[in-house]
């Protein structure tokens, strides 16, 4: 099932609104939405290592599917690479693969050539594994806990 584009852009538009005040307090720097491509970026810094951190959020079919969230190399602007993710210290949120291991992130799922086979992207939101990231702002605050948090970051993956 196809998600009519203006039904996702509301909705984007509405969840983004809900991130202001966490941009502000965080030092978040939220893209305006591009509509052709139905995407937006965010810009975090690790204030451990001063890592500089690009998001890339594509959301069409948004909510009957995940957003498709992709880190985006800082120096050489490529998408999906190593070197574009933070790394886990502690549990597997940023998965080696890379990308967000949660049922959150499209990018996870086996149609995505993600690790999970025994996840479905429509009713993403009833995986007992998705607990409350099941907005834009949940997304980003546990990003950004986890590129805070010296227990949990690990400072950028490294490698091909």
């Amino acid at each position: 099932m196809t998600v009519d584009r203006s039904i996702s852009i509301d909705i984007v538009n509405r969840e983004l609104a809900e991130c202001i005040l966490d941009a502000a307090r965080y030092n978040w720097d939220i893209s305006p939405i591009d509509d052709d491509q139905m995407s937006f970026q965010v810009r975090m810094v690790s204030p451990i290592d001063k890592e500089p951190y690009v998001i890339q959020f594509e959301f069409r079919d948004y909510r009957e599917k995940p957003l498709l969230i992709e880190f985006i190399d800082p120096k050489t602007n490529l998408p999906g690479t190593k070197q574009a993710y933070p790394r886990s210290r502690s549990n597997g949120f940023f998965h080696s693969m890379p990308c967000i291991c949660h049922p959150c992130s499209r990018k996870a799922y086996a149609q995505f050539s993600g690790p999970h086979q025994d996840w479905t992207l429509t009713g993403w939101e009833t995986n007992p594994k998705v607990g409350t990231l099941t907005t834009i702002r949940a997304i980003l605050r546990a990003i950004n806990a986890r590129i805070t948090d010296p227990e949990l970051y690990g400072g950028r993956m490294l490698g091909p």
